[in-house]
């Protein structure tokens, strides 16, 4: 697994969303790296780093960021990255310093318990139309991270630049991951959880509706939301001002308590 380390300070792993790399960071991490040491993984088969089937089983993948990331860190997951993020949260909790869930929910399909999710039928089409239409399949998924929000066509091309800037997602590692959004379902984790975790959401989010916050709330009365007006499932890239400053407020918080 590739992981990039730069910056100084107090370390942050972050942790991108399905189908992307850490390149998607650029602009955010370049506004952290004053202040942290940024730990920018690409998941298996994303970005550099390689695969090999079966990567992407989540006790497997905990473990293997567990071997290769700091003993205590903040932590910043986008998406996918924020619902695995939760999952090493789970099992490291005393690694976790502070916990930043970004455009995430613990469930990403609708259950009769959880409203504020997508239809499970959507992640299955992609799922079905990955191994003969990759390419087309990967625009769609753009097209519905950046629908009906502001700067929506500036989201898209940024995202589909980092895309072609490096090689294509493994295929497997593309279905495999895609089945973690549509298997998983962490909201005891999050329930759980004691570390300090802020949400960070998208008001025009296609993928995690912003009732999600109440809900997330609701599972943990701790848990501290910030709502980005006009922002997508992008929102540091639509909104990177406002991202950056939400993410920096939170981080700084216990620095100051230090």
């Amino acid at each position: 697994m590739h992981i990039s380390v730069r910056g100084q300070g107090p370390s942050l792993v972050m942790l991108h969303g399905w189908s992307m790399h850490s390149g998607v960071w650029s602009d955010l991490a370049e506004a952290l790296a004053s202040k942290y040491t940024l730990y920018l993984v690409d998941l298996p088969g994303h970005g550099q780093s390689g695969w090999e089937t079966g990567e992407f089983d989540i006790e497997s993948l905990v473990l293997q960021l567990g071997s290769r990331l700091p003993q205590t860190a903040y932590w910043l997951g986008w998406s996918l990255g924020g619902l695995i993020s939760l999952a090493y949260s789970e099992r490291f909790p005393e690694r976790v310093n502070k916990l930043i869930l970004l455009a995430t929910t613990p469930c990403f399909v609708k259950k009769k318990d959880w409203q504020s999710a997508i239809q499970d039928d959507v992640l299955h089409e992609f799922s079905d139309k990955l191994a003969h239409h990759q390419e087309d399949t990967l625009q769609r998924f753009l097209m519905l991270q950046a629908r009906g929000a502001a700067k929506s066509r500036e989201t898209i091309k940024a995202l589909a630049r980092q895309l072609v800037i490096q090689r294509p997602p493994h295929s497997e590692a593309l279905r495999d991951s895609l089945s973690l959004l549509i298997n998983l379902d962490l909201r005891l984790t999050l329930s759980k959880l004691e570390c300090p975790i802020k949400l960070i959401l998208g008001e025009r989010d296609s993928l995690v509706p912003q009732t999600m916050g109440a809900n997330a709330r609701a599972l943990n009365a701790a848990l501290e939301v910030v709502l980005i007006e006009g922002a997508g499932h992008a929102p540091f890239i639509s909104h990177p001002i406002e991202c950056e400053q939400a993410v920096m407020t939170f981080f700084e918080s216990e620095n100051q308590d230090d």
